[in-house]
């Protein structure tokens, strides 16, 4: 048996998922900058509709980022194109770091959504398509740990450091992660693609750490067969759209996709500091902190769990998990701005947001929060990848954004608890979507889970033949 090391795939996946710090940092800069808004410390003159538009408005900015992200990552290759998603964030960071103005604050805001969307797109696929399948769940899992990374260090320094350091440190985030991707190999499936088969040997051999050539020429047969199956049934969105063998694939991602965003976890994030002080008898910026690091935990932990557990397993517990952490929050809320019980009995109970919140924010990081991602990386072939991917972000985009938009005004007309039990609910659903209709793929190569996608696909269109 050829001897192999993984060096180079876990160095590569640990650089090309820093591009998610960024991502983590511009998702959280609400939360610092806010309470800087309204104590005048960012000599900023800005509404609480403006503001959560600002908040709001990234998630627009990755609509058209993920079409950037599918275009560039077939034409000019998935490493390039983690590069250059650098550029807009950088931009948007600098337009923020000087302006004044609300309005150019949006459009900076914008900008760095279009790198979340770019990065969005390509690094799931980056990453899946360099792993082997042993390490390729936890490889994925370290995109949710670079993202709470990003998150922890504005939680930890924002509150504390003047508005300019803040839009400093996301300034320097853009640049950081471009430049420790700078080495990183291309994928040896987009050489494939491209017709270019030593560039793909030479970057198989490279993130494999071997150097048996006769066993790569091996390995590479069999990656040519379904590439170039794949390429020869290249498809548009309307292919994908309209054809039953993508059907399935495209249900369960959306379903996927509704349980990662509308379970709130944007909106909790760039509203933390001001949901805990409405709340605990914790101040908002250090309970900030206990959740930047409690959340970065429950990520390094499911990275290890992706490892032993598979996907529909973690899935399942997290949805539950999540569902039961949201009632609890919903509660408080519920106790004390309708029901307003008297001011003993609230605090006895001030700690269950903080339970509450913190329980979500472990479960979350558990398997909602990154393994869809993987799993749209997964379930669909090589030919229709790159648009599928983009599609599932721009779904993605437009579920965050009516999220991070609506709490605001949810919250004041119908109070905290409607939210958050709609959060819940939202995860209670979940539990029988997963249970019922996501496959596991965990131990199988990408050439085997696209096979068994295609085999259920079979049996279903013979199912509904035979009804018929």
């Amino acid at each position: 048996m050829t001897k192999t090391n993984r060096k180079v795939q876990y160095l590569a996946g640990l650089c090309v998922s820093l591009a998610f710090t960024f991502t983590g940092a511009v998702n959280t800069w609400a939360s610092p900058a806010i309470p800087k808004f309204k104590n005048g410390d960012a000599n900023i003159v800005i509404s609480d509709a403006q503001t959560s538009w600002a908040v709001s408005v990234s998630a627009l900015g990755s609509l058209p980022g993920c079409y950037f992200g599918r275009e560039l990552s077939e034409r000019v290759g998935r490493r390039k194109t983690i590069i250059l998603a650098a550029v807009p964030g950088f931009v948007g960071a600098m337009i923020i770091l000087f302006t004044k103005s609300p309005l150019l604050m949006c459009f900076a805001r914008i900008l760095m959504g279009i790198a979340n969307g770019i990065t969005a797109v390509v690094t799931m696929i980056y990453l899946t398509e360099i792993a082997d399948k042993e390490i390729r769940g936890a490889l994925g899992m370290l995109v949710q740990v670079m993202n709470n990374l990003g998150s922890l260090v504005l939680y930890g320094i924002g509150p504390f450091a003047s508005y300019n350091v803040l839009n400093l440190i996301v300034l320097f985030i853009s640049a950081f992660f471009a430049l420790l991707c700078l080495w990183v190999p291309e994928s040896p499936y987009y050489h494939l693609a491209r017709g270019n088969v030593a560039a793909a040997k030479k970057s198989f051999l490279f993130l494999k750490g071997s150097k048996d050539s006769k066993w790569a020429d091996e390995q590479m047969g069999i990656m040519r067969v379904h590439v170039q199956e794949s390429m020869e049934n290249r498809s548009t969105l309307r292919e994908l759209i309209s054809n039953m063998k993508y059907r399935r694939a495209i249900y369960i991602i959306a379903g996927l996709k509704v349980l990662q965003y509308m379970t709130g976890s944007l909106a909790i994030q760039a509203y933390l500091e001001v949901i805990f002080r409405q709340s605990s008898s914790i101040s908002g910026p250090y309970a900030s902190i206990v959740y930047g690091f409690v959340q970065l935990g429950a990520g390094i932990g499911a990275t290890f769990l992706a490892g032993y557990f598979g996907r529909r397993i973690l899935m399942l517990f997290s949805s539950l998990g999540v569902a039961m952490s949201l009632t609890i929050v919903g509660v408080y809320f519920f106790l004390k701005d309708s029901v307003v019980v008297n001011k003993e009995v609230l605090s006895s109970i001030s700690s269950l947001p903080l339970i509450g919140v913190l329980g979500f924010n472990v479960l979350y990081a558990a398997g909602l929060g990154n393994l869809p991602y993987i799993m749209q990386a997964e379930l669909f072939p090589m030919n229709v990848k790159a648009i599928a991917s983009s599609m599932a972000t721009m779904l993605a985009c437009v579920l965050a954004f009516s999220v991070t938009k609506s709490y605001q005004g949810i919250k004041d007309v119908f109070g905290h608890y409607t939210v958050f039990w709609s959060f819940a609910a939202v995860a209670g659903f979940g539990v029988f979507f997963i249970y019922f209709f996501v496959p596991e793929t965990k131990g199988k190569t990408l050439e085997e889970v696209q096979d068994n996608m295609q085999e259920a696909v079979v049996e279903i269109e013979r199912l509904n033949k035979t009804d018929n």
